[in-house]
């Protein structure tokens, strides 16, 4: 059974975030289609008095459409993490809060895997072996926007061996609980369109879809917004 405890990350703790290995696979990816329709001609009926003050015709606005749907890929796509180590490190000089979820005994990833209720817990201490030096399984980062009254989900990742098994989902858990002792509005992530397991995972743990940007990211990937509302202020 995998035991571990969410607490605050303290400043030696960032090198082994740094070791967590964000990569992911994924057999699907998200697609984005977008199509305008054009507005009609302007209505050139204008009354006399309207000529003369030089008034336009009634025009229809255009309209705006957009589709976002998963779309199965041929074979399995391996994906690098999404930030490098500078970039982490710059992204926790902007955390205003940052948690990690540390193993409390020799995690043992062969181990089957428990019910998700079980492996949410904040299960106890293991100090069986005084000697063990605790692992980092997870971390999450958040940054506050005070004028929004909300909090950026700005770094998030679980150790490739322990997913699956509740980590990020009490790592969220704990950064709700952060949130609301705060009176924030909501949680918000920005995540790409090929991190469909991401988008799964925040699905399943409450969150919405409630944006994209076309022009985020360098690479001109698009990038996906999701919240998740606050029970007590929202």
């Amino acid at each position: 059974m995998l035991k571990y405890r969410v607490r605050p990350a303290e400043l030696n703790d960032l090198a082994l975030c740094l070791e967590i290995d964000a990569s992911f696979v994924t057999t699907y990816v998200w697609q984005l289609q977008e199509s305008f329709d054009e507005p009609e001609e302007a209505d050139e009926q204008l009354q006399p008095h309207q000529r003369i003050l030089g008034k336009p015709g009634l025009i229809t606005p255009p309209s705006f459409r957009m589709e976002l749907s998963p779309s199965r890929l041929p074979r399995p796509l391996a994906v690098s993490a999404p930030m490098n180590d500078q970039q982490l490190l710059a992204e926790w000089k902007k955390t205003d809060y940052l948690l990690v979820a540390e193993a409390t005994a020799n995690p043992d990833p062969s181990a089957a895997l428990p019910d998700e209720a079980e492996a949410g817990e904040n299960l106890p201490l293991l100090a069986s072996n005084p000697d063990l030096l605790p692992d980092i399984l997870g971390y999450v980062g958040l940054a506050v926007d005070g004028a929004r009254h909300i909090a950026w989900v700005n770094s998030m990742a679980v150790q490739l061996d322990y997913r699956r098994r509740g980590v990020g989902t009490q790592l969220l858990s704990e950064a709700r609980a952060w949130a609301d002792r705060y009176r924030l509005r909501s949680l918000m992530v920005e995540v790409q369109t090929k991190n469909y397991p991401a988008i799964a995972f925040l699905q399943k743990n409450g969150f919405f879809f409630c944006g994209y940007n076309n022009a985020f990211y360098p690479t001109r990937e698009i990038a996906l917004f999701f919240a998740r509302r606050l029970e007590k202020f929202s």
